[in-house]
């Protein structure tokens, strides 16, 4: 069968690429057949090595031959003949036919305009020779995009012979730094375009997580870097934080210090601050609590409550919840939240609990509507003057093995001030944020002997709570 037979049969049914090679191509794919049907148990190390290479040169060549085609498909408009629909752009085509990414596609059809439409014709030879990566073809082509086309034929050559000994994110640098010297203007407006490109977004998931995304400009992103290296390193030797966590946890740590320290402005006449709504079952730690209410962003676990709780200011509100099941009020003013929902659900088991749950949570989750009958005044925890004393006292963390700094910790109740603990120096230590989060979510128990040492019992030496 030869190749014009292969192609005819090729099918053009709708959802992917062709299962057939079509015009030309059989030949590929059969010598791809026969390589991948190849065994290599019986090459060495060396011929190996060579082959990986070879692979990937081969690659390139063939990645650039694809983006010249491209560029021809793009030119006469011809996106979506092979289902005899013509597409509204390539790009789109491209993420319909081959399920490409939106990004990679638009990439892709920029790429392939800038090298063989473009004025980087020594570029895309020297792609399609397997001289340069794709990465190194497209730092090029990016980079350039916005240098005028006469500048870019005569900058080409040092642009490939630098190609041939940086790797694509240094070229890529590289290029930026030419193009001041080269077009200074043309460079200023590029600069001018990414600082107008530049946006921070949070937004929840349906995991229970906050998903940041965002640009920054090259001056900010280096200070965003500066500022969070110092906090991003690893606390110690055992510390098992990936990369990406210490610079989640560095971040976090960042802000809690601008709150904490009130450097930012006031907004409502208010200093920002981070608001947790909770009901005493859940500050308490009884069982069945809704944990606390962050906003936007998600619920808080009761025990996260209660960390929070450990070093926090604290504003009592007595409310009346207005139950009502199908016409039948349970709830009157006076009457216990919590025996009030306990009559509102009639039934036991799960489907009871998770009932009397609903009733507590906010009023726009669903959860029953509030009158306030008290509100009580703001009161701190631990006093200026109690923190002062513990950081004389305890110099940082006191978990054992912690050396965490100071500006690191919280101020923690060894028995928790909602459990009737005293907000007294005896009843108080510094825990940093992540031995915080190990005694209240992880269910660690810190204890204070009569030296005035710290031990710490882990949770699987402790009996559960009585539910």
């Amino acid at each position: 069968m030869d190749s014009n037979t292969y192609s005819a049969q090729a099918p053009t049914g709708r959802g992917g690429p062709p299962d057939v090679p079509p015009l030309h191509l059989a030949e590929l794919a059969a010598v791809v057949d026969k390589l991948a049907a190849q065994g290599l148990d019986g090459l060495s190390a060396a011929v190996r090595a060579e082959r990986l290479l070879a692979w990937r040169q081969l690659l390139d060549r063939q990645e650039g031959l694809w983006l010249q085609e491209l560029t021809a498909i793009d030119a006469r408009g011809a996106a979506g003949a092979d289902q005899d629909q013509p597409a509204p752009s390539t790009a789109g085509w491209l993420r319909n036919r081959l399920r490409m990414g939106a990004g990679a596609a638009r990439s892709a059809v920029r790429t392939a305009r800038a090298l063989f439409r473009g004025s980087l014709p020594g570029t895309a030879a020297a792609l399609v020779a397997g001289e340069v990566s794709v990465a190194h073809a497209r730092a090029v082509a990016d980079g350039t995009q916005e240098v005028p086309d006469h500048v870019k034929l005569e900058a080409e050559p040092a642009l490939l012979e630098a190609a041939g000994r940086l790797d694509p994110h240094q070229l890529r640098r590289l290029v930026g730094h030419l193009c001041q010297v080269v077009d200074p203007d043309g460079a200023d407006r590029q600069a001018v375009h990414r600082h107008e490109r530049r946006g921070l977004w949070l937004a929840p998931t349906f995991e229970g997580m906050v998903a940041i995304d965002g640009l920054l400009d090259p001056e900010a992103g280096q200070i965003v870097q500066a500022a969070l290296e110092p906090l991003a390193r690893p606390a110690d030797a055992d510390d098992d934080r990936s990369a990406g966590q210490r610079n989640a946890d560095a971040l976090t740590e960042l802000c809690r210090r601008s709150l904490e320290g009130g450097w930012l402005p006031k907004a409502g006449g208010v200093r920002p601050q981070l608001l947790v709504t909770v009901g005493l079952d859940s500050l308490l730690g009884r069982p069945g609590g809704v944990g606390g209410d962050l906003g936007w962003a998600g619920p808080l676990a009761p025990e996260g409550c209660r960390r929070q709780a450990c070093d926090g200011a604290v504003t009592r509100v007595v409310v009346t919840r207005q139950l009502d099941r199908q016409g039948d009020l349970g709830h009157r003013p006076g009457d216990e939240e919590a025996g009030a929902t306990r009559d509102l659900v009639g039934e036991a088991g799960l489907t009871g609990r998770l009932r009397a749950a609903m009733t507590l949570l906010p009023p726009n989750l669903g959860g029953a509507p509030t009158q306030p009958l008290e509100v009580g005044r703001a009161t701190r925890v631990v006093t200026p003057a109690q923190r002062a004393a513990l950081a004389v006292r305890d110099r940082g963390c006191v978990f054992p093995g912690c050396e965490r700094p100071l500006a690191w910790c919280d101020a923690h109740h060894l028995e928790h001030w909602v459990d009737g603990g005293p907000t007294d120096l005896p009843n108080l230590a510094l825990l940093c944020r992540a031995h915080h989060r190990a005694v209240h979510e992880g269910g660690w128990r810190l204890i204070r002997g009569p030296d005035g040492r710290f031990s710490a019992t882990p949770p699987h030496r402790r009996h559960r709570r009585a539910a």
